[in-house]
This record gives structure tokens, sequence and C-alpha cells, in this order.
């Protein structure tokens, strides 16, 4: 299935609204979250969708996001060829000071489906003309626009609120009515980071309040859930039924990753680091006259790659049933 684009994303959308289920939308920055994200949506029969940040794309550039970027989504493009369901790329919590150096370049070389601008931070008005500016700018690439509108408490890469502002209904309808965006990012009691889901103060209501007034407005649109990490199955369950199409996953993968890393060094630690007083020389391969040596088939970053990639899967697929979204390809 080839690597797809907005208009395809938007058909999925559509779907999703009017069966009720959701996408997951699984950051990454490296490719063991990609492959196991992408191996739980082809056992599960989910379209995939799938996110980089600026500072993952930076990270993945080492230090320029825009060649990070480019690497990330033509590696997500040639595995998403061999794909039994579509591949999406989103762009994720792009700031304003990136538009020209980071939406538009991206745009114009045909890398994402869609793109989340966050100006969120920024008065509705401003909000309001920033975001209708990316949506005038993706348009003629076909390419989906998400907004926000209300800000979610935590860090987010390099967005950070110290409080939450939920997003009112009324205001909603205006965003959308005057931005033209085709997906809208709400507050309704989620944070970014490590916030478990028992702890916040969930809204689900105020999320359904938002869906009916802009289905009451003739301006129906797949509401955005971020900061979703920490939330238990019925909490995701209920967001989804109160209009919820697209789920935001990062911080779960994170934290997956490590404890799977953390746990598989640590139950081989003596064949990777020296004994006690050994000073192991790893280009010369010198024990300095001890006869220990490491293990290469444990050392080897693809031992810990492959046991990455199986718990990412096992995850990824925890939350697409949650959601909803497994046997619902449009594209299988």
């Amino acid at each position: 299935m080839p690597y797809l684009g907005g208009k395809e994303l938007a058909q999925v959308y559509r779907r999703a609204q009017s069966e009720g289920f959701a996408l997951i939308a699984n950051n990454f920055a490296e490719p063991n979250t990609l492959l196991g994200v992408l191996a739980a949506h082809e056992e599960k029969g989910s379209d995939l969708l799938v996110q980089v940040t600026m500072g993952a794309a930076k990270f993945a550039g080492g230090g320029k996001a825009l060649a990070g970027l480019r690497a990330l989504a033509r590696y997500a493009q040639a595995v998403g060829a061999e794909a039994k369901v579509g591949v999406f790329l989103n762009l994720d919590h792009v700031t304003p000071d990136g538009i020209e150096s980071f939406i538009r370049p991206a745009l114009a070389e045909g890398l994402c489906a869609s793109v989340m601008i966050d100006a969120s931070a920024l008065p509705f008005s401003e909000n309001v003309r920033v975001t209708r500016s990316v949506v005038e700018l993706a348009r003629p690439y076909g390419v989906l626009v998400e907004g926000e509108l209300g800000v979610i408490k935590g860090a987010e890469d390099h967005v950070v609120s110290d409080e939450a502002f939920y997003t009112d209904p009324e205001e909603a309808a205006q965003f959308v009515r005057e931005t033209g965006v085709d997906l809208l990012a709400v507050s309704v009691g989620t944070e970014h980071g490590v916030s478990a889901g028992r702890e916040l103060k969930l809204r689900p209501e105020l999320a359904r309040r938002i869906r009916d007034r802009l289905w009451a407005e003739g301006l129906a649109r797949p509401l955005v859930l971020h900061g979703a990490s920490g939330l238990s199955a019925e909490q995701v369950r209920t967001l989804v039924a109160a209009g919820v199409c697209k789920v935001n996953k990062d911080t779960t993968y994170q934290y997956v990753y490590a404890r799977t890393a953390a746990e598989y060094f640590a139950s081989h630690a003596g064949e990777v680091l020296p004994p006690a007083g050994v000073a192991f020389d790893p280009i010369t391969f010198d024990a300095m006259g001890a006869s220990w040596k490491p293990n290469k088939k444990v050392f080897d970053p693809r031992a810990l790659g492959g046991e990455v990639r199986k718990a990412i899967q096992a995850v990824a697929a925890q939350m697409i049933d949650q959601v909803g979204s497994g046997g619902k390809s449009l594209y299988a």
C-alpha cells in the first residue's frame, strides 16, 4: 500500500466520524517505534497514522529539522509501500515560527498528509490568523490542517504550559468557521507528559458539546485529543464516543522504549559491561589481560531493537482496541 496523502486521510476520518472510532496518532523519532506501531496496525487491520514533531525531526537530522523530517518521512514511505494498510504522516505541534522553515518545504516535497499548527498560546484572533494562513498554504497540496483551541497543560516537545484552559464550544465553532481547519484539537482535561488518567479532571461532556455545536453549525470536524498517554481504556472509549477521532500517543511509547531497554540491559549486564576492575578497550577489544569478552549477540543494536519493536507492537495493539479502529482500514 503506497504512502498516502490528505485526500485518502480525509476518507478515513469521515468513516471514523460515521462509525464512531478513532485513529491513534503515533509519534516517532527513529525506526524501531515506527516498525513496532506498523506491525500492530497490520496485525489489527487499522490504517496507520504516524506523526513527527519539529523536535523529533531535529533529533533525527542531527540538529537539522528539515533533514530529519525528510529522513523520517521517506523511511515511513519506504516501509509503507510494503504495508497491508494505509500509512499517513502528520506534522505534529508545529509552532508559528516553523511555518516557513518546516511546513512550507514539507508541503512542497509531499512529505505529509496533514499538519498540525499549534498557535493555541496566542490570543484568539492571532490563533485564527496564523491557523488560517496554514490552511491557505496547505489547500493547493490537498493536505489536511489541524488547529488547536484551548491550552493543554504540560510539555510536548518544546510547547509548554503550566495551566490548562478548556475549549469553549462557541469559540470552537467560530474558530472552525474562520480558519477552515479540517480537524480541531480541543482541551478537555488531558495533560502532556507523565500523567495518570485517574488524576485528571476529564470532561467528556465538553467534548460532546463541542462536537454537537460544530454539527449544529454545519461545521462537523473530527476532534483531536492531545496528551492522551496515561488514560485508561474506559476513558479513551468515552472520549471517542464523544466525538474524538484522533488520539495522540507519544509519552507511552517513550516509556515503553526506555523500560524495554533498561530491562534488556539489566538482564544482560554481565555480557556487555566488563567486570569490576577490568578496563576493556572497545577499539582493540583488549581486556588488559582478563579473559572476559562482551557477547556480540547481545550488544548488537539489532538485538535490543527487536525487543523494542515487539514491546511497542504489543502496547500499540492494545491502544488500537481502545479506539476501535481494528478491522476498519479502507486499504486492507
